[in-house]
């Protein structure tokens, strides 16, 4: 019997492709942070976190796996400016159940980030040994990681941000990084068994929790602007996490947020999803799709017919998660996958990765994957609105057929800096406007 990419070689039929893509630069309000460890530094200080901590008391730095720009450079400036105040710092993985969900491969999570011993000037700590921190009014259970709680205070570095799987006053942010990272795999599993309703539910009043009931001090809460720039960094006190002051950051970080510039797009091709790019693989945010059984699916301003998914990015290491937000995928993503860590992943998020971990139409090349996405997208060419992107992390650089040029041109964010061919190789690879040949 021939395995699937076998089978899928046999497959063949034509569909018309634009000749040629317009290359587009969008550009974005976009505050930056000048001087990044005097930000850090201000922030412990002007927001009352160092003045909690007496001279000599632990403080267990928590950080997570998401690629918060600048990581490395802010975590050392916490580090330095606590063991200036003459405090014992030490650095703990706060991300659920990511790196397998065993010490040693959250370790590995820290280091690919940049976060090791060396570069952040403070030992790392790791277990995924939990204790009991109390209970939501509903019976559900709160963790916190012993590498944490053994510290005499925690201090988050969290980013605050729009989340991909839920919308409400907290999404993704410290309050969230208190029960899912430092929760640790039981954490992550409680609240997620129960779905996005429960994080729009529990969020802020896990919080309060966490304030009471632990030695949790604050964080270090960072915004971001659509360039994947530090637009803020901000101090808050516990009491501050899951309330006002977190709500507030919220807005401001959606207000900076990236988006694609056209109200509807008929094929929408992404070069690469990976975890290092969303929790979600390729941000919900971004492509307007949601994708959770018994949530509704207007999740944005965008309304994208077809989505094709080219390849994974190195980094994410074969997990896929994410997938099932394309309808169309090549041969070449699908040898790439790793399903021990894609369905680990999907199982431990429940509901919110159940149809997002499942396997696109799978066309044996680039060239192909193109022609099957403009074939279905019921809009024929030439009217068939096009729009490449290299990831949904970075969209002030887009590829649009010749159909949004006027749309393009009167866009006050986009400007058409160039034309190119859209063509293949021999053996389907995408050559132009990207090579992904012998990718």
């Amino acid at each position: 019997m021939m395995d699937l990419f076998t089978q899928i070689q046999q497959i063949e039929f034509d569909s018309p492709l634009p000749a040629t893509l317009l290359e587009v630069e969008q550009r974005f309000e976009a505050p930056r942070v000048g001087d990044l460890v005097l930000a850090t530094r201000s922030a412990l200080e002007t927001s009352g976190l160092l003045a909690r901590m007496r001279e000599g008391d632990t403080v267990a730095v928590g950080v997570g796996s998401r690629g918060v720009a600048n990581l490395p450079v802010i975590a050392r400036a916490v580090v330095a400016r606590l063991i200036e105040a003459g405090l014992q710092p030490f650095v703990v993985p706060a991300m659920g159940s990511h790196g397998g969900a065993t010490a040693e491969g959250q370790l590995d999570v820290l280091a690919q980030l940049g976060v090791t011993e060396a570069s952040v000037g403070a030992p790392i700590h790791a277990t995924m040994e939990v204790r009991e921190i109390g209970r939501l009014p509903d019976g559900v259970p709160l963790y916190q990681g012993l590498d944490s709680s053994a510290a005499d205070h925690t201090l988050l570095i969290a980013r605050i941000k729009p989340h991909t799987d839920f919308h409400s006053q907290v999404e993704s942010g410290p309050a969230k990084m208190a029960v899912i990272g430092l929760g640790k795999q039981r954490g992550a599993l409680a609240m997620h068994s129960l779905g996005g309703a429960a994080f729009q539910k529990y969020l802020m009043p896990a919080a309060r929790i966490y304030a009471a009931g632990t030695n949790l001090g604050g964080a270090i809460a960072v915004v971001e602007n659509a360039y994947d720039e530090t637009a803020e960094v901000v101090g808050l006190t516990a009491d501050a996490i899951g309330a006002a002051p977190e709500v507030e950051l919220l807005q401001k970080a959606k207000s900076l947020m990236a988006s694609l510039p056209f109200p509807a797009i008929d094929v929408l091709v992404v070069r690469q999803l990976g975890k290092n790019i969303s929790g979600t693989g390729m941000d919900t945010n971004i492509l307007g799709r949601l994708l959770i059984p018994r949530q509704p699916e207007t999740f944005g301003d965008v309304d994208v017919a077809v989505v094709v998914a080219l390849d994974l990015t190195e980094e994410t290491h074969g997990n896929a998660t994410g997938m099932g937000l394309a309808n169309i995928t090549t041969a070449r993503m699908a040898r790439k996958i790793d399903w021990v860590s894609t369905y680990t992943n999907g199982l431990t998020s429940g509901i919110f990765s159940m149809y997002r971990g499942s396997l696109p139409m799978v066309m044996a090349d680039d060239r192909r994957a193109f022609m099957a996405a403009s074939h279905c997208c019921a809009v024929p060419q030439p009217a068939t609105r096009m729009v490449l992107i290299q990831d949904t992390l970075h969209v002030d650089r887009l590829w649009i057929s010749p159909a949004l040029r006027s749309a393009a041109e009167e866009h006050p964010r986009l400007r058409v800096v160039a034309e190119h061919t859209l063509s293949f190789s021999p053996t389907g690879d995408l050559i132009s406007p990207w090579c992904l040949a012998g990718a």
